[in-house]
């Protein structure tokens, strides 16, 4: 079972392409996610994982999720590789999101914890699905 779960901030603004002879859309951000303890110095460490969206929910998230926005992501593990200019081996590690909740509460400034089991449970977020209207965005 390949199946990844992670809540974290955007790093970035995510970017909207599209590829290949089909013209698929595809949007590529970072999410900074806590690693949930502080060090000896009391710093709390993140890790930024690569994420992809792929198809209509890549066009939907790339224009309404922004640098800073607090999200749900599950998805997949994806790793690959390709050879440099140089024939050295690099590999990337990223997550392809099946679906993301928006956790930020534009309504007021509170914000709100979530335990791992409410995150796509919990029906106080939409789910992006593939036929989504203008409507169905919380913000």
């Amino acid at each position: 079972m390949n199946n990844v779960v992670l809540v974290g901030r955007l790093v970035n603004t995510p970017e909207l392409k599209y590829v290949g002879e089909f013209n698929n859309a595809v949007t590529n951000f970072r999410l900074a996610v806590s690693r949930g303890y502080k060090t000896k110095d009391g710093v709390v460490e993140s890790d930024f994982i690569n994420i992809e969206v792929w198809g209509k929910k890549a066009e939907i998230y790339s224009r309404y999720l922004q640098k800073g926005s607090l999200v749900a992501v599950s998805g997949s593990l994806r790793t690959e590789s390709y050879q440099t200019s140089e024939g050295e081996n690099k590999y990337i590690t990223k997550i392809r999101a099946n679906n993301l909740r928006f956790l930020d509460n534009k309504k007021s400034d509170e914000q709100k914890y979530y335990s791992s089991s409410q995150i796509f449970t919990d029906n106080s977020n939409i789910e992006i699905t593939e036929e989504i209207s203008e409507d169905e965005i919380p913000f």
